[in-house]
């Protein structure tokens, strides 16, 4: 596992947000487009091997897509690949948090290359240890990026605990009790509904003081 740190530690919002890479830039925008519209804020996307973008994903398990429950943005983004002998193979999935079960083993039968995700899933820690089990699962299992560091790293973090309920929400208050504060002072720091920034980028300005301090005590 290595930790992405390619972007600045610390800086303003525009040095932040122009140093990630435009995968980045739409999956952190996905997570925030779930999360205005009442879902989990997780988001993701497909690339081929020369970096253009083949499929997006949003979390939509609360919502109308036909998936249900097992509407993660992982599968919906995966979803773009095909059975043709002439799909891309090497492809790389950027998530905004590390997958579930579910979504790891979509990752592994998609034969995806690459996996770069941008924060820790409190609920499933451990789950990257897998690849232990046995030399098939190793050989199948991709690349794996991240997290992602600085206040970003933290913005990637709390996203899905903004709503302040759930069991990720509990997972994060017994495992990282800060982060868990956190994600409430950024929660009533942004309001709700209506006045919730319409970007992710604006509401990280909103939020950049108290995700830069956060990052900063570490």
């Amino acid at each position: 596992m290595h930790e992405d740190r390619g972007m600045p530690v610390r800086g303003s919002v525009d040095e932040s947000w122009s140093a990630l890479s435009l995968p980045w830039r739409q999956a952190l925008e996905l997570a925030w487009e779930s999360f205005r519209g009442g879902g989990i804020a997780v988001g993701a996307v497909l690339t081929s091997g020369p970096g253009d973008i083949i499929g997006r994903g949003r979390n939509q398990r609360f919502g109308s897509a036909p998936q249900g429950l097992l509407a993660h943005a992982e599968i919906q983004a995966l979803a773009a690949l095909t059975a043709r002998k002439d799909r891309p193979h090497d492809v790389a999935l950027y998530t905004t948090l590390h997958p579930c079960p579910m979504c790891l083993g979509a990752v592994v039968v998609a034969r995806t290359s690459h996996l770069h995700f941008a924060a820790y899933d409190p609920t499933w820690l451990g789950i990257e240890k897998l690849p232990d089990l046995n030399d098939e699962v190793r050989r199948r299992w991709p690349q794996v990026t991240g997290p992602l560091s600085g206040p970003i790293g933290e913005w990637a973090a709390i996203l899905p605990c903004l709503n302040t309920t759930g069991s990720l929400v509990r997972a994060m208050e017994s495992v990282a009790p800060q982060r868990a504060e956190l994600a409430r002072a950024v929660a009533g720091r942004l309001g709700r509904d209506a006045d919730l920034p319409g970007t992710a980028r604006d509401a990280l300005v909103q939020a950049w003081d108290l995700l830069a301090d956060q990052s900063d005590a570490k």
